[in-house]
């Protein structure tokens, strides 16, 4: 089980745009996006029985139109993600979170967007945090250093999801701005999430969204000064 949920990237600046057209491939990419495509179908097929997939048709096209654009973005920065089999899908089900898994493999939770009240600019940064994190080969480390309960173990599990957090949050931020979505609406998808946040909350493995949004703000003013 500890596996199956490193393999899901889930939602909940570190690394320059330049960067990331340099990302490395891992030599077992394939190998792990096939398993990766495996518990998605898992995923989908568990919903699909319940009722639970697509199960909202106007959020699923938002979603799709949205993700079109990311997805371009993405092949911009990393070749190699063009001959990626992309899939998007939506549910209700309240337990599922937004991710998107290695090798392209989105699901959106419609309960966040809802709550949220997200408008398309800022569903694309939620996507775009997600994508980045696909696009960057997140969570791989974890799931190849194995899971042994020891305190120093899981202190640098979470120093490095944090790390992973702060990339997603630029890189998703550079991609959605580089479809075409204002810089505004990627901050104010930041504040909205801030706002949500109860004072004294604590997550071992995600920053404050209080300080995402004030990090969202800088790189903003940053990207507006630059061709798209």
């Amino acid at each position: 089980m500890q596996r199956v949920a490193l393999l899901m990237l889930a939602f909940c600046g570190a690394a320059a745009f330049a960067q990331t057209t340099n990302l490395p491939i891992p030599v077992d990419a394939d190998a792990f996006r096939d398993e990766a495509a495996a518990q998605y179908r898992k995923i989908l097929a568990g919903l699909s029985a319940r009722g639970k997939l697509d199960d909202d048709e106007v959020l699923l096209g938002r979603v799709r139109r949205v993700a079109a654009s990311l997805i371009i973005a993405a092949t911009e920065i990393r070749a190699e993600t063009s001959a990626w089999s992309w899939e998007v899908h939506v549910t209700s089900d309240v337990s599922k979170g937004t991710f998107c898994m290695a090798g392209g493999k989105l699901l959106i939770g419609g309960a966040l967007v809802g709550r949220l009240g997200l408008n398309d600019g800022e569903l694309a940064m939620l996507l775009g945090h997600e994508i980045a994190h696909a696009v960057a080969g997140h969570r791989r480390e974890v799931a190849r250093d194995g899971m042994e309960a020891d305190a120093a173990q899981e202190i640098r599990q979470a120093e490095m999801a944090v790390r992973q957090e702060n990339e997603a949050d630029e890189i998703g931020m550079r991609l959605a701005y580089r479809a075409g979505w204002p810089a505004s609406s990627l901050v104010s998808f930041y504040e909205k999430l801030s706002a949500e946040e109860s004072p004294g909350t604590f997550n071992s493995s995600h920053p404050s969204a209080a300080s995402r949004a004030v990090t969202a703000r800088v790189l903003a003013q940053k990207l507006g000064t630059q061709a798209r």
